[in-house]
Formats: structure tokens, C-alpha cells, sequence
């Protein structure tokens, strides 16, 4: 690496090559077809639900994802792609951030290849899809990444007011942000140059401003004992066993998601960068690596005791991105162009299959062995389960799962109100359920756990079965659900009655 004054201040926004620009309109365009054609994921259809209702905050994360799509269902209709809408834009806006960032850092062949990779990755391929609030967690820790960018490399005090708004931004998108934070202090602490800061009024504004940013997420968590942070930071502590299988696990699973060529070249390009930024004291490598490495030695710890699922890492794909582009720009290799050509190939074919799939099962399989599967067939059980709930005069449907709750509220929006009769903190948002609808006959819907099952035979004296329904696909069968008539009340205002606010 060379030094941050060699690279140009002048490097354009406008100045991407005319084909990667072509590339980047047209991955969105796809993924918004896509979004458009997809049934939901269980998690998209119980975030919905979140949407429908903005609040300060959410039982599982903080509510940025949510507010992004109570506008564009706002604006677009409750539809699939209305919901989505926040994930294609943030899928057009990352790679022009990515763009830059690694423009003004290692110049414009690096950051062709660094937004090149990013577009192929199979991980951000799937998160330019569906909404989660992995899609406002990437944006913001993307957004914070190129703020930090351009104050390195224009010492400019003022951007740290755009960092602090960013930092907190990401803070209300999901919890991961933090480690965000953690890198900043990182990056101020390892240069001594940068410790002049310390003594320049803009940090502490923006520190100011990040937490201001946070007090929504705050206040919510104050209101209802706490159990939000209770539920997300209870990870860190969760599993006792210790075994390196997790750890390898986790790496492997960021080389086939990131796909393989390119993950190894990120794995080898950041080994790279972390040599450099201990040994050679590049500025450059210290501001990537500390963005990386208080995030990846948390996740390295936990998995020593429990699983990482691959989409907590979703935030560092783009600096893993650069990491990957510089070390194939810094290899001495004859074969750089059958690299890069043979990485963008790879990747390219893996995100396809993973679309066509998605859109069209090659094979059917069953629900535990294929994450698409939750997309399908709720159509058709909303239409069966409505027409038996109809002939049985029943007025709601009582459900025990987030998932199968947002699954049927979304295919019978407006028809019949779905409730979960458990865990109601996960649905404080929402309005009261009246005290004459959980009087009314409910058709519960249950599945293999029979949690709803009980819950209901716990609040109506008489709970019959009327039926089982099939979700599948292709003849394969994902799942079978029960169902049943719950008639007589008992106590059904303590199903709904009770504070909700407390109820965890």
C-alpha cells in the first residue's frame, strides 16, 4: 500500500466505467423483478407486521427496516415488492458507496473490481431481495465505511458529524452496529495522528448525535423491562460447550456465500491488509482493519460456543469485497485476469442458480433443507384455511408461530384478523385485539408443537378438530398443519386482556 496523499482527491463519483454502471442498473432491475414474483420469507412476512404499525422499537431489532418499508408500503401498496422496496434501493445505493469509498483509498482499479465482486456475491445478491434489517445494517455500516474514508483522506473534522449520524442510523437498524463504533475508537486510538481529534468539537458532536439517534430504541427497551437488549445481548453468553466447530463453520460458510474464489481472495486480502496496517503502520490498512477486526474477533469468540448465522456477518461482505479486490490488485501473478475473470464467472453463476431456484425449484425438498421453501405455498393454505374457517363461523385465526402468523396475515390481509396467542410482546405495536373478537370462535391453526393447541384449550372450554391442511410443492410436503374450532370461551381476555407490554 501506498500512502493516503497518493491517492487523488478527484476521484469522481461520475468517473465509473459506463459498464459496471450498466452492470449495477441491471442487477437492480432483476432483483426487483424478483422481489416482485417471490413469496415471502417467514421472517418478511413477520416483519410486515411491523411495518403496518411504526413504533419506536420491536421486540427482536431496532426498527430502522421497518420504518423503511412503512414508506414504500406507504407509497407502493401492501405487496411483496412494496415491502421489499427499501432492499433494492439500498442494493443500487451500496455499490456507488463501495465505488467511492475504495476509489479514494486505492484509486479506480481496486474499486472496479471491489463493487464488481460485491454484485456477485451471493450473500448481498439474497439481501438485495428480501428485507431484513441485515438491508439498513449493511447501508449504514457502508455509510459510516465512506464517511471515514473521505476524513482520512481530507482530515476534515466535519465529517465526523456525517459519521456520528451513520453510527446511529446503523444503531437503529440492528444491534451488530455497535461493532461499528468499536471500530472508530479502534481507528482513533492507532494512529497518533488521528488522536488530535479527540481534542476537535465535530467527534464529540457526532458521538452526540449517534446516541440522540439511538433514543427511540431506548426508550422502547425502558418501556418494556429491557427485553429487547435482554433477547439480543443474551447471545453473548448462550451455549457453554466449547468445540472449533462453529469457527470452521463460519468461515466456511463466508467462503461459499461470499462465493468461493473470492472468498478466499478476501480471506488472503485481509490477512494481507492486517500485515501490513501491524507491521508497515499503513494508514490505509489500519482503517480497514479496524472496521473488521472488532466484529470478527467478537464472532470468532461466540462461535467457539454457538452458531454464527452467515447473515450476521452481512455487514463486513463489502470491505471483505475490498479486502479481495486488493489482494488480487497487489498479486504479482501472471494470472490476475483469469482470477478476477474466474471470480466474477463463479460468483456470477452461483447468484443465478440461486435466483432461478428461488423462483423455480430445480428440486423440491423438504422445508428443513431448503430456505426457499417457507416462500412456498401459503397461498394456497391462506385460501383453504379461509374457506374452512368460513364454514365453521369462526371469526379469527389463533396461530403460536411469528412466521405462520405473518405468513397468513399477509395472504389474508383484510379478510380475518391472525393472532399469535403466545408471545404477544412481539405484537405491543399493534392495536388492542377487541374484547368481542377473542370472545368469538377462532380457528386455530397448529402445527407439530401443538403450542397454540394448548394455549387455546387453556382459554375455551371446547376445542375440536375440524381438519388437517398440507403445505408443499411438486407433491413434496412441507408441512402439515392442524386445525381446530375453539368455541365456549373460559378466560379468552387473558389470551389479549393482560398489559401486552409486559408479557414476555
Amino acid at each position: 500500500m501506498t500512502g493516503a496523499a497518493e491517492t487523488s482527491h478527484s476521484f469522481s463519483w461520475r468517473s465509473m466505467p459506463p459498464v459496471l454502471a450498466a452492470a449495477i442498473a441491471g442487477t437492480v432491475l432483476l432483483r426487483a423483478v424478483l422481489a416482485s414474483m417471490l413469496g415471502l420469507t417467514d421472517d418478511e412476512a413477520y416483519y410486515r407486521l411491523w411495518s403496518l404499525a411504526p413504533a419506536l422499537s420491536y421486540y427482536d431489532h431496532p426498527p430502522m427496516a421497518a420504518w423503511m418499508s412503512t414508506l414504500t408500503l406507504t407509497l407502493f401498496g401492501d405487496t411483496a415488492l412494496g415491502l421489499r422496496l427499501p432492499s433494492i434501493l439500498i442494493s443500487l445505493v451500496g455499490p456507488l458507496l463501495l465505488w467511492r469509498t475504495a476509489g479514494i483509498l486505492f484509486g479506480p482499479r481496486v474499486a472496479i473490481t471491489t463493487v464488481a465482486f460485491s454484485l456477485v456475491m451471493p450473500l448481498l445478491a439474497v439481501g438485495g431481495i428480501i428485507i431484513t434489517p441485515d438491508a439498513p445494517s449493511v447501508l449504514f455500516w457502508g455509510l459510516v465505511a465512506w464517511a471515514m474514508a473521505e476524513l482520512h483522506v481530507s482530515r476534515n473534522a466535519n465529517w465526523w458529524l456525517l459519521v456520528g449520524l451513520f453510527a446511529g442510523c446503523g444503531l437503529i437498524s440492528k444491534y451488530t452496529n455497535l461493532f461499528a463504533g468499536a471500530g472508530l475508537v479502534l481507528w482513533l486510538l492507532a494512529i497518533p495522528q488521528n488522536r488530535r481529534f479527540l481534542l476537535s468539537w465535530q467527534l464529540w458532536a457526532g458521538g452526540a448525535i449517534a446516541l440522540l439517534c439511538t433514543l427511540p430504541v431506548v426508550v422502547w427497551n425502558a418501556r418494556h423491562d429491557w427485553v429487547s437488549f435482554a433477547k439480543q445481548f443474551g447471545r453473548v453468553t448462550r451455549g457453554t460447550d466449547v468445540t472449533p466447530a462453529f469457527a470452521a463453520e463460519m468461515i466456511g460458510g463466508f467462503i461459499a456465500l461470499a462465493s468461493p474464489v473470492i472468498g478466499v481472495l478476501a480471506l488472503i486480502g485481509f490477512a494481507r491488509v492486517l500485515a501490513e496496517a501491524i507491521t508497515r503502520r499503513d494508514e490505509r490498512a489500519i482503517l480497514i482493519a479496524s472496521g473488521l477486526v472488532p466484529i470478527l474477533l467478537y464472532f470468532l469468540v461466540h462461535a467457539v460456543h454457538a452458531r454464527v448465522q452467515a447473515n450476521w456477518l452481512a455487514p463486513l461482505y463489502p470491505a471483505l469485497a475490498l479486502c479481495a479486490a486488493y489482494q488480487l490488485s497487489a498479486s504479482t501473478s501472471h494470472h490476475k485476469q483469469r482470477w478476477f475473470a474466474g471470480a466474477i464467472g463463479v460468483g456470477a453463476a452461483m447468484t443465478l442458480l440461486i435466483y432461478v431456484h428461488a423462483l423455480r425449484p430445480f428440486v423440491v425438498l423438504p422445508d428443513a433443507r431448503d430456505p426457499t421453501s417457507q416462500m412456498r405455498g401459503w397461498s394456497e393454505v391462506a385460501t383453504e384455511v379461509d374457506r374452512i374457517r368460513r364454514a365453521h363461523g369462526a371469526a379469527w385465526i389463533a396461530t403460536a408461530g411469528y412466521g405462520t402468523t405473518g405468513q397468513l396475515a399477509f395472504a389474508l390481509r383484510d379478510k380475518v384478523p391472525v393472532e399469535q396467542v403466545t408471545e404477544r410482546i412481539r405484537y405491543v405495536h399493534l392495536p388492542q385485539v377487541s374484547a368481542a373478537l377473542a370472545r368469538s370462535p377462532a380457528l386455530v391453526f397448529d402445527d407439530d408443537d401443538h403450542i397454540a393447541l394448548e394455549a387455546m384449550k387453556t382459554h375455551f372450554k371446547s376445542v375440536v378438530p375440524v381438519g388437517k391442511i398440507d403445505r408443499g410443492a411438486r407433491g413434496v410436503t412441507f408441512a402439515t398443519y392442524d386445525l381446530y374450532l375453539a368455541t365456549d370461551p373460559r378466560t379468552p381476555e387473558q389470551i389479549f386482556g393482560h398489559d401486552r407490554a409486559k408479557a414476555h
